[in-house]
């Protein structure tokens, strides 16, 4: 049939505005936007990228963002395209020839038996989620030809192998190929490759869990094919048919679970994580931790933490908030989160602190008597006191005593400052409200935190965050608040600390590296501590039970110190050093007495060298030794009004305040012994020769009654510095008796102020009031 000219262009106009019309509607035919969403799962991975745990999406799928931005592996995309769309790069969204041939496949067997979508196509279904309908093919179409007007053939690939479900609630070829395979998907077989490009055809009838056989067949199908087409030789292609399906989901629950979820709470907006965690190092400190509370479980003690992080670079190595995440005993509490009592963890802060004042050094002499602050008298753990006590020893032997005064005469204020600077973050109440309970455990800390202040005193006073993500950028900042030399001389003091067990005999062996550690018992020992420090480390250990249960073997030393050297053990040397290095330190000489360590008087008979940080201000002199003028017998104390020409000579002594002098003549210790002054001087009258230990001036003491309802006794305790003294009382300005050499007595009292006055033989006196609570 011959058609003329007007025919033909009627016809060629006919065409021309369907393909314009065709084109306008794909114009006004919108995409889906955004195309995919980006719920992905979270996924928390090693400093080697290897996977920690991944986390559920909002819409409980595991759908991970890609690790890398890199092409689709070789084996998958050509596994795919062969399965899938052969002539993907070729067609423009749609395929004319596989549509006209699924029309009439599916009219000849009155069902649909072939959809001839394309992978294009099927990337608009996965993001429309559309009824499949003529309508909607239609539809399909003119959005799949504007996809590929605005994409690439490789960007659309990438859309559908993100987005395509395979069996479950997986969804994306990344999470498909870590939850079946546990390998990334570069590193897949091509019988894995064949396997997952199967899967998305028909998720919910074929899955590696069910249906294996079904799932066999067409994965060695689609190998045939690829066989065929040369993509594949013989060999692989008789490898991968005989390799088996997988039989099990692997596990994304898998190491360090409570480090993991910490992550995810601390790090928003960001998919895949990399941190600082050494996976080898975290499973052996795991397994460390897991049997070590398991022997522990024996004595009624069911929990631990620990915390392991570089001194140099501060990333956190292994984090193990409790053993066995999935056991009994709350062990999904992160114990390394988790504000428990600090006990007498803060100390070596205190002393380091004082240092830099210049009120102490290492050989500085304290007090260590019992002492009375209001109602609040500290006591050691032992329940001995000493008398005096070196620095060095008192921070050692973790003495309470030593440490209250000490806090009480730095200030209470400074020292709270100085926690919350350096990062103590639990520091919810005010420095009053704490009191100086805030240096025994009277506040709560975080192992978090106090691993961090370790770690401040180990880096030469600057304290900074730990970092747990491996490239983390932010700035970080940091403080310095200690001088390197307090930091160097309260390292060599905790490194003095004896160890636990068979680590009592370190020196003997030659791989065993100096630790400076320290350890805490909270009150009522239901939190045990051991925090160490070498020059590559930081370790942190707390035991305890998460319900709070006392129990009498949770003790630092006891308990957590021997998990303390333990992980040490098993941590790699970084470094040359053996211990912390002078290198850099600035100490000035100075003189000290060696009775007192205070810096030395003329009046001071025994003198050593000592270092002090050349920052701090110089230690003030010897408070105990003084000149006294005596007859030539030494016989008597004289002055110039009592004093014969030829029968006096100038003598030191070395006299302790009243208190420390009491004390130490009742333990049987030999105190220096001034003579009395002469009777005869009419002038006579010495100060500090008598003190009222307990209570103190303004005090409010509460009075309760015993159990049968009988009102209890107030005990005052006096001193005096000479032996064999006699003591006058006086209570509310009755006489009430005499006291020789020890000076204690008791009281029934009311209710109300009262007044106290003691004189001694000589006409030394002090009086003090107090007040008194009784319950009725």
């Amino acid at each position: 049939m011959k058609i003329d000219k007007k025919t033909f262009k009627k016809i060629l106009k006919i065409f021309l505005y369907l393909f314009i019309g065709f084109f306008i509607l794909i114009f006004f035919i919108p995409l889906p936007s955004p195309l995919f969403n980006n719920d992905y799962s979270i996924v928390v991975m090693d400093k080697d990228n290897g996977i920690l745990r991944a986390f559920l999406n909002k819409e409980e799928q595991w759908r991970f963002k890609e690790f890398k931005n890199s092409d689709i592996p070789y084996k998958l995309k050509q596994s795919i395209i062969y399965f899938e769309d052969r002539y993907f790069y070729k067609h423009i969204g749609f395929n004319p020839v596989s549509l006209i041939r699924a029309f009439f496949q599916n009219i000849t067997k009155g069902r649909v038996v072939s959809g001839a979508s394309t992978i294009t196509m099927q990337v608009i279904r996965l993001s429309t989620r559309n009824k499949r309908n003529i309508f909607n093919k239609l539809i399909e179409i003119l959005q799949a030809i504007k996809l590929e007007i605005k994409y690439s053939k490789d960007e659309i690939l990438k859309f559908y192998v993100n987005n395509a479900p395979y069996g479950g609630n997986i969804i994306g070829y990344t999470a498909a190929s870590l939850r079946y395979f546990n390998k990334l998907p570069e590193k897949l077989s091509w019988a894995q490759a064949a396997t997952l490009a199967v899967l998305p055809n028909s998720p919910s009838l074929v899955s590696p869990n069910r249906f294996k056989n079904i799932l066999k067949k067409k994965r060695n199908r689609l190998l045939k094919k690829l066989f065929d087409s040369s993509v594949i030789d013989k060999e692989t292609y008789d490898f991968s048919i005989r390799e088996p399906i997988v039989n099990r989901n692997m596990n994304f629950f898998k190491i360090a679970p409570h480090f993991s979820r910490f992550v995810k709470q601390s790090i928003k907006n960001k998919f895949n994580i990399k941190t600082t965690i050494d996976s080898r190092l975290q499973k052996t400190v795991e397994s460390l931790l897991e049997k070590y509370i398991e022997y522990l479980n024996s004595f009624g003690v069911r929990n631990g933490a620990v915390l392991v992080a570089e001194i140099n670079s501060g990333k956190i190595r292994a984090y193990v908030g409790s053993q066995k995440f999935m056991g009994k005993n709350g062990s999904q509490v992160d114990g390394i989160q988790s504000p428990r009592s600090s006990g007498s963890i803060l100390k070596p802060f205190l002393y380091a602190l004082s240092i830099d004042e210049g009120l102490i050094l290492p050989e500085t002499m304290l007090k260590d008597i019992p002492t009375y602050f209001g109602t609040f008298s500290p006591s050691n753990a032992n329940r001995e006191y000493q008398g005096l006590v070196s620095v060095h020893d008192a921070l050692r032997d973790s003495l309470n005593v030593p440490a209250v005064r000490l806090l009480n005469y730095t200030g209470l204020e400074s020292f709270y400052v100085f926690l919350k600077n350096a990062g103590i973050t639990t520091l919810f109440r005010t420095p009053t409200q704490y009191g100086l309970t805030l240096i025994l455990g009277g506040a709560e800390v975080k192992l978090f935190d106090m691993v961090k202040l370790f770690r401040g005193l180990a880096n030469r006073g600057y304290f900074m965050d730990l970092k747990f993500i491996e490239q983390d950028y932010r700035e970080n900042n940091y403080n310095r608040l200690l001088s390197p030399e307090a930091c160097h001389m309260v390292l060599n003091i905790l490194k003095d600390l004896r160890r636990p067990g068979a680590e009592y005999y370190w020196q003997l062996f030659d791989n065993k590296r100096p630790v400076a550690w320290k350890t805490g018992t909270s009150y009522g020992q239901r939190d045990a501590w051991a925090i160490g420090v070498n020059p590559d480390w930081v370790v942190g250990i707390w035991i305890g039970n998460f319900n709070g249960d006392s129990n009498e073997k949770i003790m630092g030393a006891a308990v957590a110190g021997p998990l303390l050297f333990k992980v040490f053990e098993v941590l790699p040397q970084l470094s040359e050093n053996k211990w912390f290095l002078n290198r850099g330190l600035r100490f000035k000489t100075i003189e000290l007495c060696k009775d007192t360590g205070y810096r030395a008087s003329e009046f001071c008979l025994h003198k050593i060298k000592a270092l002090i940080p050349h920052s701090s201000p110089v230690i003030k002199e010897c408070p105990y030794h003084k000149r006294y003028f005596v007859t030539n017998d030494e016989k008597f104390s004289v002055c110039s009004h009592c004093w014969k020409q030829g029968d006096y000579k100038p003598e030191s002594y070395l006299v302790y305040p009243p208190d420390v002098t009491q004390f130490l003549r009742e333990r049987g210790v030999i105190v220096s012994k001034v003579p009395p002054h002469n009777p005869k001087c009419e002038l006579y009258s010495e100060k500090n020769t008598i003190q009222i230990v307990y209570p103190e001036n303004n005090s409010k003491i509460f009075i309760p009654r015993d159990i049968g309802g009988k009102m209890q006794r107030l005990i005052i305790k006096v001193a005096h510095r000479i032996i064999n003294s006699r003591v006058f009382w006086y209570l509310d300005k009755e006489y009430t008796g005499y006291t020789d050499s020890i000076h204690k007595r008791d009281f029934v009292l009311s209710t109300g102020w009262h007044r106290l006055y003691v004189v001694d033989e000589f006409g030394n006196s002090k009086s003090i009031r107090f007040f008194v609570y009784t319950k009725k």
